[in-house]
């Protein structure tokens, strides 16, 4: 049972898309759980105690008060990893919306019910993978089973290994940095110095001698490492071009 959340302050509107995914699960054989909000307000306060409670989010971002860019920013903080899918009237947010890494970002009346459907298979699948996107952790006999998406970055002093996660948590564990890189391999992040790895995602700029990240975090590059994070990076964001809708 997956369970998909609709936000939008339009009654018509949740009803007519909570209607078209349970016409899309039932073709596919996809049992779902159908929840709607009409505010960015109401439902962070539902979440905010149990952010994990939602598979997929669909977001509208024209909305009073609270946007749903806004509304997506305060879930991402809060630790939410739900697959969110801005369905809005407006263009002019697009790119704005890449800082709380949406699946997708469509438009109303523009969008088929096919083009519709494929995301919202694609959002299943990426459930589907989150289940081995998962890095363990242990430390005297405390184990952590972390979504690697909420980790920010890894760093190392004498063998012993900080990662960085959920904004502002941290756990301590002996480790490698070569042996933290196998176990991410092909999973986003790149080996910015001798002691520091970085989710890609989270990089927001680059300084001349460092990244930095959206938790505010500053990490330095080591001259050896800045051509394969430059690349590493561009090839990131041309992935996410390639869901930007034309």
């Amino acid at each position: 049972m997956y369970s998909i959340f609709l936000c939008d302050d339009i009654q018509e509107t949740l009803d007519e898309y909570a209607s078209l995914i349970k016409t899309i699960a039932e073709k596919n054989h996809i049992q779902v759980r159908i929840s709607s909000f009409s505010s960015g307000e109401q439902l962070f306060f539902h979440l905010s105690d149990c952010p994990g409670q939602a598979d997929i989010i669909y977001l509208d971002i024209l909305m009073n008060q609270l946007n749903g860019i806004e509304t997506a920013k305060k879930l991402r903080n809060s630790g939410c990893q739900s697959e969110i899918i801005f369905l809005t009237t407006s263009d002019e947010y697009v790119f704005e919306a890449f800082d709380v890494n949406p699946l997708q970002y469509l438009l109303k009346g523009e969008t088929t019910p096919e083009r519709f459907e494929r995301v919202f298979l694609q959002a299943i699948a990426r459930i589907h993978k989150k289940g081995s996107d998962m890095f363990l952790c242990e430390s005297q006999g405390v184990q952590k089973v972390l979504s690697v998406s909420s980790i920010s970055f890894f760093e190392i002093t004498k063998r012993i290994v900080t990662v960085h996660y959920n904004g502002s948590e941290k756990f301590n564990f002996y480790s490698s940095m070569e042996n933290i890189e196998t176990q991410l391999s092909g999973k986003g992040f790149v080996r910015a110095h001798r002691s520091y790895i970085v989710n890609l995602s989270y990089i927001t700029m680059f300084q001349q001698n460092a990244v930095c990240l959206k938790t505010g975090a500053v990490i330095p590059l080591g001259v050896t490492y800045i051509k394969q994070v430059r690349q590493a990076f561009s090839d990131y964001i041309s992935q996410i071009n390639l869901h930007i809708p034309r």
